[in-house]
C-alpha cells in the first residue's frame, strides 16, 4: 500500500552499512528489536514469554462485543453492512468487520463457509472496507478483515489497553502476526467449515505460514487461497525494500516524533492533513475509507508496531518458501503486478516456475500495489471471479 511501507523499517542485516544507524534510531522509540529467529514457523511455546500471567488474563478479559456498524448502499438501495467489534486475540484487542454473519465464539457451529482476508503492513482494516464490502455483494457468504496485532489502537471509551511493543515485542513480529491469526481461528472458526483465504502482500506469506498448520488443517478445511500482490521472498533486495533502508534509517526518529504531534490536534485537522497528503501522493482524490484509514495509522504506538513489523519483513522474507504453495497449489491462485517495486516480474517468473499446478496472472490493467486506493471493485471482481469456483450457487447461508 502506497502509506503502508513509506512508513515501516527495514532490514536488520549487518552487511549494509546503514544498518547500525538504523538500529540506534530504532531502539529510541521501538525499544527492543525482535529476536533472531531461525525461519518463522508457528512454534505456539514461543509466544506471550515475558508477558506476565496477571496481564494476558487482564488483556483477555477486556474483550469486547459489538461497537458500531458501518454502512455502504448498492445499486439497488440495498445497504451492505459491516459490523464493527473490538475482540481479544493472543493478548491484544483486535478489531474485526464483518459482513453477513459476525464472528460469535458462542454460535460459531452455525458458521459453514468464510471469506477471511488476511491484511498487508499497516494492517488497518478500514483500508479494504470498498474492497471487501463489493466480495460480500457479490458472492453473499460471510466475508471477515481483523487487524494485525496492535495496528489499532481501540477507542478509548472501551478500556482496552495494546499490550507495550517495548515490554513484548515478539507480539508484533511476522511471527506474532501469524501466532495471531491462527489464535483468531482457533476462536472464531468451527471445526470442519470451508475456509477462504485472501491475503494481500505479506499477507499473502502469513496466510503460506497458516496452511502450513497440521491443527487447521485437521480441523478446518481451506477451500482456496486468493493471494494479491503478494510478498513472499527477498524483501530487501526490492526497490522499495533498498528505499526503506534509507528511510528508516534516517527518518524512523522524526516520523514517530511527528505523530505524536499528529495526535493533538482536533479531528478535522487530522483528516484535512492527510486528505492533503494523498492528494499530492496519488495525484488526485482518494476515498474516504483511505483517508480515515490513514488517520488510524498516524499514531505513535501503531507506528512503532508496523516499523516493528516491517523490520521484521525485511529480515525474515527471504528465501521462497514452496512446500506450502506446492502442497496448496490447486486451491492457490496469484495475482502480480508489472510495476510493484515490492515484487517485481522476476518473483512472478521464479514462483510460475516452481509451482507451475497453480495460477499465477500477471496484471495488464495498470493495478498498483496498493489497490486499495485506487481499484478496490476491479481487484474484487477478480477475487470472487476465482472463489466462486468452488461457491458456485451454494453462496446463500
Amino acid at each position: 500500500m502506497a502509506v503502508s511501507y513509506r512508513v515501516a523499517a527495514t532490514s536488520l542485516y549487518p552487511r549494509f552499512p546503514v544498518v547500525s544507524r538504523y538500529r540506534r534510531a530504532t531502539a529510541v522509540f521501538i525499544g527492543q528489536l525482535p529476536r533472531k529467529h531461525n525461519g518463522i514457523g508457528t512454534d505456539r511455546r514461543y509466544y506471550h514469554q515475558g508477558m506476565t500471567t496477571a496481564a494476558a488474563e487482564a488483556s483477555a478479559a477486556a474483550t469486547v462485543a459489538k461497537m458500531k456498524s458501518t454502512t455502504a448502499d448498492d445499486d439497488s438501495g440495498c445497504s451492505v453492512k459491516a459490523r464493527d467489534l473490538w475482540v481479544d486475540v493472543n493478548g491484544v484487542p483486535t478489531r474485526v468487520l464483518c459482513w453477513g454473519q459476525p464472528i460469535d465464539e458462542d454460535n460459531k457451529h452455525e458458521l459453514k463457509r468464510v471469506v477471511l482476508c488476511v491484511c498487508g503492513n499497516p494492517g488497518v482494516t478500514e483500508f479494504y472496507e470498498k474492497f471487501l464490502q463489493e466480495v460480500y455483494r457479490t458472492l453473499n457468504v460471510p466475508v471477515w478483515v481483523l487487524s494485525h496485532a496492535g495496528h489499532e489502537v481501540p477507542p478509548s471509551n472501551l478500556g482496552l489497553t495494546v499490550p507495550d511493543p517495548k515490554k513484548y515485542p515478539d507480539l508484533y513480529t511476522v511471527k506474532g502476526q501469524i501466532e495471531h491469526k491462527l489464535r483468531f481461528i482457533e476462536k472464531y472458526v468451527p471445526d470442519n467449515c470451508d475456509l477462504y483465504f485472501v491475503g494481500h502482500s505479506v499477507g499473502s506469506k502469513i496466510i503460506s505460514e497458516l496452511l502450513k498448520d497440521s491443527a487447521m488443517a485437521q480441523r478446518l478445511s481451506v477451500k482456496r487461497s486468493v493471494f494479491l500482490f503478494p510478498t513472499l521472498q527477498k524483501m530487501r533486495e526490492t526497490p522499495n525494500g533498498r528505499k526503506l533502508i534509507f528511510t528508516a534509517s534516517n527518518f524512523l526518529s522524526i516520523t514517530i516524533f511527528l505523530s505524536w504531534i499528529f495526535t493533538t490536534f482536533p479531528a478535522f485537522i487530522k483528516t484535512f492533513l492527510v486528505n492533503m497528503t494523498l492528494i499530492i501522493m496519488e495525484g488526485g482524490r482518494v476515498e474516504d475509507h483511505v483517508i480515515r484509514s490513514a488517520v488510524r495509522l498516524v499514531h505513535p504506538m501503531v507506528l512503532r508496531n508496523v516499523f516493528s513489523m516491517a523490520v521484521d519483513e525485511m529480515d525474515k522474507i527471504y528465501d521462497l518458501d514452496v512446500k506450502p504453495l506446492k502442497d496448496n497449489a490447486k486451491r492457490l491462485h496469484m495475482y502480480f503486478g508489472k510495476t510493484d517495486n515490492w515484487c517485481p516480474t522476476s518473483f512472478y517468473d521464479d514462483i510460475s516456475k516452481c509451482v507451475p499446478e497453480a495460477e499465477t496472472v500477471l496484471c495488464d490493467k495498470g493495478y498498483q500495489h496498493a489497490f486499495v486506493i485506487g481499484h478496490s471493485d476491479e481487484m474484487a471482481g477478480i477475487v470472487c471471479d476465482w472463489l466462486q469456483l468452488d461457491l458456485g450457487d451454494a453462496k446463500a447461508q
